[in-house]
């Protein structure tokens, strides 16, 4: 009788996989999110296309998968001691991450997939990055500065917002000042 094989979760299986978010991001940096199939992905990461198929129920996953691994673990926040503070640093590193290669390709897969109809997937990168900063929300709650019933995704949706606003609609500059302004209203629409 065989031993069955364990899993293991690094080995070949964390390679291939990293090979596959990387030809993801670069096709999609390249072409946008519809150069990214799984045929060009399988030529790009140098797998075969079974191997897609077997991982992924449709590009919009395998595509989703590549953005929150490499775009979605960027934007943590460090923490300061102050709510202030923290959001500042998650503000910071949005506005690198979306002046990036990278940004203007993840708002564009995430517009096309807003107009692609039956699809799920939209609101799992956000509720990644929620989760990501759930730690600085319940900081501040412990700390005092918010109230434990603060709705933290209209608080965060209301930083991210005018960034992606300024960068993609405005088409204008973000500076450490404009950042610091947009935290201090902020605060003061949330903060005790």
């Amino acid at each position: 009788m065989r031993n069955r094989a364990v899993r293991r979760p690094g080995g070949r299986t964390a390679e291939v996989t990293a090979r596959i978010h990387r030809a993801c991001l670069d096709l999609v940096i390249e072409g946008g999110a519809s150069s990214c199939t799984f045929a060009t992905v399988a030529v790009r990461a140098g797998i075969e296309r079974s191997t897609l198929y077997r991982r992924y129920s449709d590009e919009w996953e395998m595509m989703l998968g590549a953005i929150i691994a490499r775009a979605g673990d960027d934007i943590v926040a460090n923490l300061t001691g102050s709510l202030a503070g923290d959001l500042r640093s998650v503000a910071g590193k949005l506005v690198e991450q979306l002046e990036s290669p990278l940004g203007p390709a993840v708002v564009g897969t995430a517009a096309e997939l807003r107009a692609q109809s039956g699809h799920d997937y939209s609101r799992t990168f956000f509720d990644h990055r929620m989760a990501q900063l759930k730690p600085m929300f319940e900081a501040a709650i412990d700390r005092g500065e918010l109230p434990p019933e603060t709705d933290t995704e209209e608080m965060f949706s209301m930083i991210a917002g005018p960034i992606y606003f300024r960068l993609f609609i405005a088409a204008r500059p973000i500076d450490p000042a404009w950042l610091d302004r947009l935290v201090e209203s902020i605060c003061w629409l949330f903060c005790r």
